[in-house]
């Protein structure tokens, strides 16, 4: 009968079993760190995106109110609820950003409906978003009926020119979207 020989084992597969792993590893940290990054980056892209469409919700909020506003009482100096006459030197929009003054009784808050702006269905914003409708004292002489309703040559009105600007906050409160619009009425 024969005895096996008995080989020396200098533990080649236990060194390179661990550089498999260990190369592994690197792998899957390297891609849990990619796909973190990634879902921060689509949350922080759908936050501006609802600041941009709640501050878009205040645009046309502005444009619908201004139909009923009367230019000669309804604007003041020092912007009043929303209401304010163009500074010549520094627009009065400039003036809320610089002084942090957005949430202010200067600016107005959406109140299109009854129910807070919502977005998904649930989803409820930290805060309303809020405009201001600068009238711009340099008034457009009439050029055609096709203009404006009812303010044509014919009727001898001017067109008067109006600065809406809006802001709108995120799902976060820390995000925002500021939206300018001018429209020609």
């Amino acid at each position: 009968m024969s005895t096996p020989t008995t080989t020396s084992q200098n533990g080649a597969a236990l060194i390179t079993g661990l550089i498999f792993l260990v190369v592994l590893t690197l792998i899957s940290l390297s891609a849990i760190k990619s796909t973190s990054l990634e879902e921060r980056m689509a949350g922080n892209a759908r936050d501006q995106d609802v600041a941009f469409q709640a501050a878009e919700a205040g645009v046309r909020e502005a444009m619908k109110s201004l139909a009923g506003l009367s230019p000669a009482s309804a604007f003041a100096a020092g912007c009043s609820a929303g209401l304010c006459l163009n500074d010549p030197v520094t627009p009065v929009w400039t003036a809320l950003t610089n002084n942090n003054q957005w949430t202010s009784s200067k600016t107005k808050a959406y109140t299109a409906t009854a129910a807070a702006l919502t977005f998904d269905g649930a989803t409820t914003l930290p805060a309303q978003p809020r405009y201001i409708i600068e009238l711009v004292p340099n008034n457009v002489p009439a050029f055609g009926s096709s203009a404006s309703t009812g303010k044509g040559i014919t009727s001898g009105s001017q067109l008067i020119p109006y600065r809406i600007t809006a802001r709108g906050w995120g799902i976060t409160g820390q995000t925002q979207a500021t939206i300018q619009s001018t429209v020609i009425y």
